[in-house]
């Protein structure tokens, strides 16, 4: 993988030996860096050493830029946020049970121990979450092809303890699904659709025993893809059991004889705003509340950015949730953290600050400089030429085929040395893997004095010349050459206007039948196609990004056409006619027209 390669290149440079020496011996440590280098560092320290990492950065859309440059270098695997949630109790708007779901994956994340990067901005910390120890974070882990009774879940050994898991976690069942958080029941199958998924799932039980579990597309209700296993986290921030709401009850009504607004709660309480109103009482339902830090295992790493940022960004929150609460009969203040009252969490912290910083000590300084390859192709090969020279360790991010070529082809031309690097099979991203999977063969490292050109897409070009490494991305030429990124097409969000059994066209090779959806594994990629019969039982699988090329057949009703047979020249032949017939048409009524006229 590219990224361990750079971590491997950055560690042997000794460009940051006082940065990451304290981090291998346990204690905090500080870097001064240019701002736009610290997603790639951060990526890098995770492949020399994966482990739970948690990112606190100020502002929501800082945070999602962080977490979408951390995800090309590592991939999405690695790569999940803390998101903010913009509802407050009560407010005009409701609970958004996709960002809940994605709060408790991350919790659960930090809290087990899994080595996963989650990012969060220090608005999102604000909100107080139930205690660790109360395990709301905790998801549903079903595996296929097992019983329920060996799956090793908490309180959950029989077919309806599943229903009643999911109501806890605050899934409605409902008659079909309607959006994530919902699930519905039919015999021996749950159609689920987890807050913490982009897509829903069916569960097909055989008693107790998970016989299969498959994706669901919501626009047919067809399903595609087995799934070996399948995690359904929270869509709510609280417990949802009766005896949870017994609690309350408990706690409500002594104040609710003398304070109406305690009245008014024990009232929605069992009304639709149900779940809200619980949200609204969490202090009556658990002893002491946290923030996100508390969650974090022994063996996690917090990774603060510019810390003195982080404060403001907490103060502005707490200050919009204040006015928007205003009026509401609850003090904001037992729901949020203010400031001085977040906790990043006991363990280990690397802090990274600007280079150009007014005060407070460092544990290293790691310059970082512009690519400068844009204007024009002798600009870009002219710098290329002076890393080569200086012995530099470069990399340059073609991740397009064609362009990738042209740009070798260049490189030819220029008579500078060159090797191309593809990493394809692992979804064009700079995946970290755990160190007791890697191969530490010389091939997998980046040679001084070489350009190497990679398929996988960096985000941003940058030089460390402490390190002699450049990065270039391909969108730093602004013009000397250009790429474009593979379509890709979530399968799940498609509405088809054709189902299977239905008669479609395919453009280039004609009638077909349109059998299924399925997923084969190609190249080591997995991908969605269209399985489409032709005559003599042939095949043809479409990849889902030429979805536009698939039509459906329109014809007389109740007529069944003829299917085209593959590989001949029958579809180029009815073309060829149909478009003789099309053009005849054209002379007939223009020769009509001028009759008439």
């Amino acid at each position: 993988m590219l990224i361990d390669s750079l971590a491997y290149t950055l560690e042997k440079s000794r460009a940051l030996d006082a940065f990451w020496g304290k981090l291998d011996a346990g204690s905090d440590a500080a870097l001064a860096v240019a701002s736009s280098a610290r997603a790639f560092l951060v990526a890098a320290r995770f492949a020399k050493k994966p482990q739970p990492t948690l990112v606190i950065i100020a502002g929501e859309d800082a945070a999602i830029a962080f977490t979408r440059t951390l995800s090309a270098y590592l991939s999405d695997e690695y790569v999940l946020r803390f998101p903010m949630r913009n509802d407050v109790p009560f407010g005009a708007k409701t609970p958004d049970p996709r960002v809940i779901a994605q709060r408790m994956s991350a919790a659960w994340t930090l809290f087990s121990g899994e080595p996963r990067i989650v990012v969060a901005s220090a608005a999102a910390l604000v909100r107080y979450l139930p205690p660790h120890a109360s395990r709301i974070h905790e998801p549903i882990t079903l595996v296929a092809g097992r019983e329920l009774s060996d799956m090793g879940l908490r309180g959950i050994s029989e077919f309806d303890d599943v229903l009643r898991a999911l109501q806890e976690r605050g899934y409605q069942n409902v008659g079909e699904l309607d959006g994530p958080g919902t699930f519905c029941v039919r015999g021996g199958v749950i159609d689920v659709f987890p807050g913490n998924l982009v897509y829903p799932i069916r569960l097909d039980f055989f008693g107790d025993e998970l016989e299969e579990i498959r994706r669901i597309v919501p626009s047919t209700g067809q399903t595609i893809a087995n799934l070996p296993e399948a995690r359904v986290f929270s869509v709510a921030e609280h417990d949802c059991t009766d005896q949870a709401l017994a609690r309350l009850r408990e706690q409500l009504v002594p104040r609710a004889r003398t304070n109406q607004a305690m009245r008014q709660l024990l009232e929605q309480l069992d009304g639709s705003t149900r779940s809200e109103a619980i949200g609204a009482l969490l202090p009556y339902l658990y002893d002491s509340l946290e923030t996100l830090g508390s969650y974090l295992c022994e063996e996690a790493l917090t990774v603060l950015l510019e810390p003195r940022s982080l404060f403001d960004d907490a103060a502005h929150a707490f200050e919009d949730i204040t006015a928007r609460m205003k009026g509401s009969s609850i003090l904001p203040e037992t729901l949020f953290a203010q400031p001085n009252a977040l906790d990043f969490g006991n363990t280990q912290r690397a802090t990274y600050v600007s280079i150009m910083r007014v005060g407070g000590e460092v544990d290293a300084e790691l310059p970082v400089k512009r690519v400068e390859v844009a204007g024009s192709p002798e600009k870009l090969f002219g710098r290329l030429r002076s890393f080569v020279d200086a012995g530099f360790a470069t990399v340059f991010s073609v991740p397009n085929h064609r362009a990738r070529k042209d740009i070798e082809l260049a490189l030819v031309d220029y008579s500078l040395p060159f090797t191309e690097v593809l990493d394809s099979a692992h979804d064009s991203s700079l995946g970290a893997i755990p160190e007791s999977e890697r191969a530490h063969d010389a091939s997998g490292r980046l040679r001084r004095g070489l350009i190497h050109v990679v398929d996988v897409d960096i985000p941003l070009g940058m030089v460390i010349p402490k390190a002699n490494i450049a990065l270039i991305s391909l969108s730093d030429t602004q013009g000397s050459a250009r790429t474009r990124r593979a379509r890709r097409i979530d399968i799940t969000k498609v509405t088809f206007p054709y189902k299977p059994g239905d008669y479609v066209v395919h453009a280039a090779h004609g009638v077909a039948l349109f059998k299924d959806l399925v997923c084969r594994e190609i190249d080591g990629t997995m991908r969605d196609y269209l399985l489409l019969e032709y005559a003599q039982s042939d095949k043809l699988f479409v990849p889902v990004e030429q979805l536009d090329r698939v039509t459906r057949y329109v014809g007389p009703e109740g007529y069944n056409p003829r299917l085209t047979r593959l590989n001949t020249s029958d579809w180029s032949r009815a073309m060829t006619k149909a478009r003789k017939a099309t053009k005849k048409l054209a002379f007939d009524l223009v020769y009509v027209y001028f009759q008439l006229n």
